[in-house]
């Protein structure tokens, strides 16, 4: 049984912006991501019309699988 984590992209530009480790690491470390086999990141897209696409992270076998419901 795989498990997952659900990650937020509020931090992305907490990253971007080098926010310090004790920063991201209170954001983050309530979702216990490195104990996961499969870490789950919405990414909104800022285009013309924006909306969101999915990202199924696969750490064991590192694929990333986008899932965009406008991709061409």
């Amino acid at each position: 049984m795989q498990s997952c984590a659900i990650l937020s992209t509020h931090d992305l530009p907490r990253i971007r912006y080098n926010a310090s480790d004790e920063i991201l690491w209170r954001n983050t470390s309530w979702t216990l991501f490195w104990e996961k086999d499969v870490w789950i990141l919405p990414i909104h897209r800022p285009s013309p019309v924006g909306h969101w696409v999915f990202c199924m992270i696969y750490i064991q076998t590192k694929q990333l699988h986008l899932f965009d419901s406008l991709a061409e």
